[in-house]
């Protein structure tokens, strides 16, 4: 039986995949700054990286041929190489911390031009596989250092949301392949799942048709101010359950 928690992540994860299909990126953060919310700290990464599996997947499939497949192919090894830091790192880290570490991460992209200018330093395709794929393992979304990336590559706009696609597809699957191997165990969140992957599909199609007609400017406000909002919480909910104990 569908219950309303269920519903409610089906439409979160809906509207998250349709922003990113429409303006090209934010999706995948705000999603992964509302499941704290909702989910236990350490079920936040896995199954964040799922649902941004398909919903990457399904945004690609749509507009396979704007993908820029001379990128892919150097990203491949260097996700390869990631995950496996990634899996060796993995048991050292404390998911205690997430709801904090996102909060301020988020805050740092959102608000400074760090990540836009980290951007530069991975034109090397393989290198940016490694560092996306390891990180994303413990922070969850890493999707805002490609855009800069990707448009020092000379790529137009639909050309950079359809390759950015297709290598936040393979980070994902890199993750997801690295928690199995890990032992989570997806499997027991099977409805939940259903439902946010589902959700992420018709975000994809529906962001499709609505892309071009949301003004750029609009829509990157909207994102900023609800993303800020969403970390800050995350950053003072996390103070005040545990600043107690250090006070």
């Amino acid at each position: 039986m569908v219950t309303w928690n269920e519903v409610g992540l089906f439409a979160l994860c809906a509207a998250t995949s349709t922003l990113t299909a429409v303006i090209g990126v934010g999706g995948g953060m705000t999603l992964l700054a509302t499941l704290p919310n909702v989910l236990a700290s350490n079920l936040v990464i896995p199954i964040h990286g799922a649902t941004q599996l398909i919903s990457n997947l399904s945004r690609m499939a749509l507009d396979w041929r704007l993908v820029a497949w001379r990128l892919i192919w150097p990203f491949l090894p260097g996700a390869v190489v990631g995950a496996v830091v990634g899996f060796l790192l993995l048991d050292g880290f404390s998911f205690e911390y997430l709801p904090l570490i996102l909060g301020v991460f988020i805050l740092l992209v959102t608000w400074t031009r760090l990540v836009q200018r980290s951007g530069v330093l991975f034109n090397n395709m393989t290198v940016l596989g490694v560092f996306l794929t390891s990180t994303s393992l413990f922070i969850g979304s890493m999707g805002l250092v490609l855009p800069s990336v990707l448009l020092h590559q000379g790529l137009k706009k639909d050309e950079v949301l359809m390759t950015q696609s297709a290598m936040m597809a393979v980070m994902h699957a890199f993750k997801v392949l690295t928690y199995v191997a890990a032992g989570f165990a997806f499997w027991r969140y099977g409805g939940m799942m259903a439902m946010m992957l589902s959700g992420s599909v018709l975000g994809s199609y529906v962001g499709k048709h609505l892309r071009g007609r949301i003004g750029e400017e609009r829509g990157v406000w909207l994102l900023k101010w609800t993303v800020t909002i969403l970390a800050v919480q995350l950053i003072v909910r996390w103070l005040w359950e545990n600043g107690r104990g250090f006070l």
